[in-house]
């Protein structure tokens, strides 16, 4: 996949940003034909790097945020409207880019770390949970420590 993705899919980026983008019609056309083959090189590269030690790591540490991905999804919401809009602090047009960014890769390390934290005591997210108990029509042990 990568050694085919990967020329494909990126000279039909080439094409693409070249001809103007949406702009053009022939450009757009080449990059929705060729972005499945550039996704899927991205996608097996990752694959395979998680497969090394180093890789291995990195799923360690992210794998807590990926279990409560709704949770997470729905406190950085929450978040960024407190922080960029007139409801909290109203940073939006307020701040350079590069400050978003770095607002943003702080959330990220907040969830990072309070995910591994959560899911040392419970068993899933708050929104997880509570998605498994609607779908179950159950209430679903939470607890880490509950017997099975």
């Amino acid at each position: 996949m990568q050694q085919l993705g990967y020329p494909i899919g990126l000279a039909g980026a080439v094409v693409f940003a070249s001809g103007g983008g949406t702009a053009n019609l022939t450009g757009l056309t080449v990059g929705i034909l060729t972005a499945p083959l550039l996704a899927a090189a991205y996608a097996a590269t990752l694959l395979e790097f998680f497969q090394t030690d180093r890789g291995r790591r990195v799923v360690a540490v992210l794998a807590p945020a990926g279990r409560m991905s709704l949770s997470n999804y729905r406190g950085q919401s929450l978040l960024c409207v407190l922080v960029f809009t007139g409801v909290g602090l109203g940073l939006a047009g307020a701040v350079a880019p590069p400050v978003v960014l770095l607002i943003a890769v702080a959330i990220y390390g907040v969830q990072l770390a309070a995910s591994a934290v959560w899911l040392v005591r419970f068993r899933y997210g708050p929104v997880e949970w509570l998605l498994r108990a609607w779908t179950e029509q159950r209430w679903p042990r939470l607890r880490a420590t509950d017997p099975a």
